[in-house]
């Protein structure tokens, strides 16, 4: 055609195919009989299977406790109930509500993982069962975009050979059992919730492209992703890998593929800038070295062929999931904590370049391989942790999407080239999904309370100190003192410089009646602890009270009140004191004190309600009971209402 370049001739016929295709894939739509109820259609188009086999084994979880930081972050959390929570998280770290006063907290900044925990407290209060059908409803809409993820990329991939990827990858994905921590934890939110927008960026991202749909969906998904969880500013980069090598409508050069990838993923570049802008804005850093994290440079770089090799047996083989995989440093390039995971990454690598390079479908196994690196990449800066925390199966959601499909499509590819029937594959992926869905209940008991929880790191980390000491707090705390003693005592013999932990072998002591010993041991313990918070001292306080030790209990409430709400603390551990020395008149003006500073300080109220309960004063005490109850619920007050509405109801 006269004044056409053969570009446009291109362009031209390219756009007649795309339409031609569409409205092949119309009529077929309008041809096709109504979808049954149960069929073999409804099985494979949908992903409700996926999603009813997902939420059926997660059921179990649903029995469990609050676990870990879902005590401080939820249950301790004091301006949980405000709803003032939810501005302030735009602009302190995550961890603000720990200590207002000194920020910040922590190197999270995450506003919506704050924003969702004043939501879901304001929808269940402290009533577990909430807090998980929350969270697993976050991952049911993380399998049902890996189904609609994994049918877009498979309905445009010409030599895809099964359209039953995408039902088996969504529901794999939705049983894998290293997703439990992620899905079962509550304050574990940050990661599902991230990768769910960024799933949903995608989605719409690969819309935009292939039906020139809107493109301002995309990033608004994006930058919630960026407000739920740091990892998501590498999203970008998957994004550039899939206008690389899966769009449609690739130039014909590398390097027009390249300038087109750069031009699309432009404004996604543009958020990452902004995000990082904001984050040290509000924290004064974008990273920052975990505190308890001693290790150096070198030893970080040199650990990460570990940590890759530990993530790559937890994809491979899910079922060894877990609260804690311990990681041992690596200070040496010599030594064979490097240099063996090392050569197995490279050779695992190499294999599986060699066996795939020259299949039709490369450039499709090279996006999953780069998704995969991708996200995987921004936990790899270990120091950045704390030293139990190194490898976690939480990391690895985001990345389990892209081998779950990648790894589906090419078992699906290979076991239809051998038995086209579809027989083969449908016990094939019987036999994966049950197996993982069985192993998946099994890790939710992990979960399910702190004695649980601790006991299980205790088993995977016996060298721990960590773990011992948090287990003994669980069981301190289910008022087994012995047992808890001794988690305690082997903490300490671990790490004889750990305070917090001599501080909570103390308290135990207290508990036991060893007040002398328990005097000891938390006065030393504090020594070492210039950053305790105002209850040690006033917990030291209390100790001395009880010994007769009135100088020492004067010195430790003069050293509380002058740490952040230091005052707050001293009124509420003299109206405890004056409560034990029966002088109810002074308990009462203390704790009226307390609650005047802060009325929503669940000890003052409660011991508000027992002077005024010891002064007769009956109607006055079951108000500041139910103030207290409101706050913080507890079975033991719980059940001192209950009486005291009955002895109101005998007058």
């Amino acid at each position: 055609m006269i004044g056409r370049s053969p570009k446009e001739d291109s362009d031209s016929l390219s756009s007649k195919r795309n339409r031609a295709t569409a409205r092949r894939k119309a009529e077929r739509r309008e041809a096709a009989p109504p979808r049954r109820l149960f069929s073999r259609a409804t099985l494979i188009e949908t992903p409700y299977a996926a999603l009813a086999l997902t939420a059926l084994v997660y059921l179990r979880c649903l029995a469990n406790e609050l676990v870990y930081d879902d005590h401080e972050m939820i249950i301790l959390n004091r301006y949980i109930g405000d709803w003032a929570m939810v501005w302030r998280s735009f602009v302190n770290d995550s961890w603000w509500f720990r200590n207002p006063m000194a920020l910040p907290q922590s190197a999270y900044y995450r506003p919506l993982q704050d924003v969702w925990l004043a939501i879901n407290f304001h929808l269940f209060g402290f009533a577990p069962i909430g807090w998980h059908v929350a969270i697993v409803a976050v991952h049911l809409v993380a399998v049902y975009l890996v189904f609609k993820i994994a049918r877009e990329l498979s309905a445009s991939d010409e030599l895809s050979v099964s359209k039953w990827t995408p039902i088996i990858a969504a529901a794999i994905f939705g049983v894998m059992p290293i997703h439990a921590q992620a899905v079962i934890w509550p304050t574990a939110i940050p990661l599902p919730m991230s990768a769910a927008f960024e799933l949903a960026a995608l989605l719409f991202f690969i819309w935009s492209m292939r039906r020139d749909g809107s493109k301002v969906v995309a990033p608004i998904f994006f930058a919630l992703a960026l407000l739920s969880h740091e990892s998501a500013v590498v999203f970008p980069l998957i994004l550039f890998a899939y206008a690389m090598l899966l769009a449609p409508r690739m130039p014909a050069t590398w390097r027009g593929c390249m300038v087109r990838a750069a031009i699309v993923t432009a404004p996604f570049f543009l958020e990452v800038a902004l995000y990082l802008l904001l984050r040290r804005e509000v924290l004064g850093f974008i990273t920052r070295r975990n505190v308890t994290n001693p290790w150096t440079a070198a030893q970080g770089l040199l650990t990460i062929p570990s940590a890759l090799g530990t993530y790559a047996m937890l994809l491979i083989m899910p079922w060894d999931a877990g609260p804690v995989h311990a990681l041992d440093v690596v200070s040496s390039a010599a030594s064979s904590q490097f240099l063996l995971p090392a050569l197995a990454l490279v050779g695992l690598a190499a294999s599986a370049a060699l066996a795939l390079w020259n299949d039709a479908r490369r450039a499709t196994w090279l996006f999953w391989a780069l998704w995969l690196a991708i996200s995987i990449a921004p936990v790899l800066d270990l120091r950045a942790f704390s030293p139990l925390a190194l490898v976690e199966d939480r990391y690895l959601y985001m990345a389990s999407v892209a081998w779950c499909i990648g790894l589906t499509d090419l078992a699906v590819s290979f076991i239809m080239s051998v038995e086209s029937s579809g027989r083969m594959l449908a016990a094939a992926a019987s036999i994966v999904t049950v197996a993982f869905a069985a192993s998946l209940f099994h890790v939710e008991s992990f979960w399910h309370d702190d004695v649980a929880l601790f006991g299980t790191c205790v088993e995977m980390a016996p060298r721990s100190t960590l773990c011992h000491d948090r287990l003994g707090l669980a069981l301190k705390t289910r008022g087994d003192a012995q047992d808890a003693e001794r988690e305690f005592v082997v903490a300490q013999e671990l790490d004889p410089t750990d305070g917090a932990n001599l501080y909570n072998l103390g308290l135990t002591h207290m508990q036991m009646g060893r007040s002398e010993q328990a005097f000891d041991e938390i006065t030393r313990a504090l020594k070492t602890l210039p950053d305790a918070p105002a209850f040690a001292y006033t917990d030291l306080a209390k100790l001395a009270d009880s010994l007769g030790k009135a100088d020492e209990r004067e010195a430790a409430l003069s050293h509380a009140e002058e740490l952040p709400d230091g005052i707050e603390q001293v009124q509420v551990a003299r109206a405890q004191i004056a409560l034990g020395h029966h002088d109810y008149a002074s308990a009462e003006g203390f704790a009226r004190d307390a609650v005047a500073r802060n009325p929503r300080n669940a000890d003052g109220w409660t011991a508000l309600g027992i002077a005024l309960h010891n002064e007769g004063r009956l109607d006055e005490a079951l108000a500041a009971y139910q103030k207290a109850m409101k706050l913080h619920p507890n079975a033991a007050l719980q059940q001192t209402m209950l009486a005291l509405r009955a002895r109101l109801q005998q007058k």
